[in-house]
């Protein structure tokens, strides 16, 4: 390579000002230019970075929306090469990561502020790994960004066609192998578990991927949007209207729990696939291990803003998760359990029956009339006559509204 009309590509950050991070900048001398870059971010997570000018601010969009990270890729090479030559091409990225705390995980919070941080504590990036993969899916480049305030450099990408693969908030007990193809995320022992999923400590788990082709001595631009890979699921009212022949005086309600959640699911990339005959649940059942993340205390006086994180389940295998109220009704246990989202809607509902997605939520209210009917098992949900359900589907911070009577 003649390192005469040989010009280095380098492609740096600047780091907006937001309620997540800190301002950084940084420009470099190319010969006579200075190269610049701009970078911002988002509560849905929007970066963005190119060589020579700076990238415009975009408006600060709602917390709790879908997680998206933008980024441009750069790269150079020797100007003497052939069009097709894939030479090595040179890019950097820097970047500040600052992360967020977080409250209880299952009741929600009630005052404005409480609920601001919770919105946060969902969208914080408490690491972040780019994989930028070959048209055939062997590894050009992997690089992590961990804690906060670290400074982190990617360089060495090649010119050609590229898979570019973003993961959020990976936790500590998932190991990538060296030399890491695209197709290992489809690996089914490749997984995150539900336990995982805790804001205040690992954060939300994201994932997302798009393509983006590198040419010599250009800046190329790729877009990637992340979202959760996780759904929230909400209790929402709980009202207690017995029929004839129910009486509310032999009623106790104690528990919310979720059971048949599933308890793993692959990272989305390409599509999300759930550990089959894996459940955990709020309580032990015929099919769910239980876990205590999944159960929640409540009253018929004490019901608002419980909550669980969840991962995507259909019900292909008839093993659908579950959201069950449980207590006693003159001294016995009963339990009142829903499946979510099961049904398309009619007479104006929007409910589209398609179960539980990643990245969304889900708010369930619900009607208790027949008290004394419960089942016994908390895994056994009632004759589907018997549900009244609405749902409209909408982003996460507003949920999917699903109402049910049993």
């Amino acid at each position: 390579m003649n390192s005469e009309k040989t010009q280095r590509g380098l492609t740096n950050i600047l780091l907006l000002d937001s309620p997540f991070f800190d301002f950084v900048s940084k420009c470099d001398r190319i010969g006579p230019e200075f190269a610049c870059v701009g970078l911002f971010q988002i509560p849905n997570y929007s970066f963005a970075m190119e060589r020579i000018r700076i990238f415009g601010w975009s408006r600060l969009l709602t917390a709790g929306l879908f997680a998206c990270m933008s980024f441009v890729l750069g790269c150079s090479r020797d100007d003497s090469g052939s069009a097709d030559d894939r030479s090595e091409a040179n890019a950097s990225m820097t970047v500040t990561l600052r992360g967020e705390t977080a409250g209880s995980r299952a009741v929600a919070p009630t005052t404005d502020p409480e609920l601001t941080a919770l919105e946060e504590a969902e969208n914080a990036l408490k690491n972040v790994t780019v994989f930028v993969f070959n048209n055939n899916g062997t590894l050009d480049k992997k690089h992590q960004f961990s804690t906060t305030g670290l400074t982190e450099t990617i360089t060495g990408l090649l010119a050609g066609p590229k898979k570019v693969v973003v993961l959020a908030n990976v936790p500590s007990g998932v190991v990538f192998p060296d030399g890491i193809g695209y197709d290992w995320f489809a690996d089914a022992a490749n997984v995150i578990e539900l336990g995982t999923q805790e804001v205040a400590t690992n954060g939300l788990f994201m994932s997302g991927e798009g393509t983006v082709t590198l040419v010599a001595d250009q800046t190329a631009a790729a877009t990637v949007s992340i979202s959760r890979l996780v759904a929230k699921v909400k209790l929402g009212t709980v009202k207690i209207e017995p029929d004839a022949g129910h009486d509310a005086s032999k009623f106790v309600l104690d528990k919310v729990m979720i059971m048949k959640a599933r308890g793993s699911a692959t990272m989305g990339i390409p599509t999300v696939a759930y550990t089959p005959d894996l459940f955990y649940g709020g309580m032990a059942g015929t099919k769910s291990t239980a876990k205590d993340y999944l159960t929640e205390d409540i009253a018929a006086d004490d019901y608002a803003n419980r909550y669980f994180y969840v991962l995507p389940s259909d019900d292909d295998d008839k093993n659908t998760t579950l959201l069950t109220l449980a207590g006693t009704y003159d001294g016995e246990p009963v339990y009142y359990p829903f499946r979510i989202n099961d049904k398309i809607g009619t007479d104006g509902q929007t409910s589209d029956g398609t179960y539980i997605k990643r990245n969304t939520g889900y708010v369930i209210n619900v009607t208790l009339k027949r008290l004394g009917s419960g089942s016994s098992d908390p895994e056994v949900p009632a004759d589907p006559a018997s549900l009244t359900v609405t749902v409209e589907p909408q982003a996460w911070e507003t949920d999917l509204i699903q109402n049910v009577e049993w």
